[in-house]
């Protein structure tokens, strides 16, 4: 007598559908997530323990990055034309506020360079901006 044999059938998981939940979570993600893309020069400020009142009112920023490229409101400016573009800036007003952000690694000799032109320029008001060692710590 021959028994029947069961046939055995294999269990398979479909895993279209989830692939489909997880491209749609993806696709959720990407459109929701607000990206950041911040156009300011990355230095390496100095450490400070000492604070000031920071104001936001019309000032002239002025960066000096390690290489020794001079930046004003984040465009390259040549040794050449720095005095002109600060003029043109601060309109002949010697009593714009200046912040000066040099890369920790920069030369001295270029911040020197800067500081010479703003005094030829008689401005006074000049900030040398810095990190507190505390942000520096984290």
């Amino acid at each position: 007598m021959k028994l029947r044999q069961k046939k055995r059938s294999d269990f398979l998981v479909d895993i279209t559908p989830l692939v489909d939940v997880v491209f749609l979570m993806l696709i959720f993600f990407m459109v929701s997530t607000s990206f950041n893309v911040s156009s300011s020069l990355k230095l390496d400020l100095p450490s400070s323990n000492a604070t000031a009142e920071q104001n936001e009112a019309k000032k002239l920023t002025i960066s000096i990055n390690a290489k020794g490229q001079i930046y004003i409101q984040d465009e390259v400016v040549e040794d050449e034309e720095l005095r002109k573009r600060i003029l043109n800036i601060s309109k002949g007003d010697p009593n714009m506020r200046v912040v000066l952000r040099a890369d920790s690694e920069a030369r001295h000799k270029r911040v020197v360079y800067v500081l010479d032109t703003l005094r030829g320029l008689e401005m006074s008001k000049i900030g040398i901006a810095t990190v507190s060692t505390d942000d520096r710590e984290k």
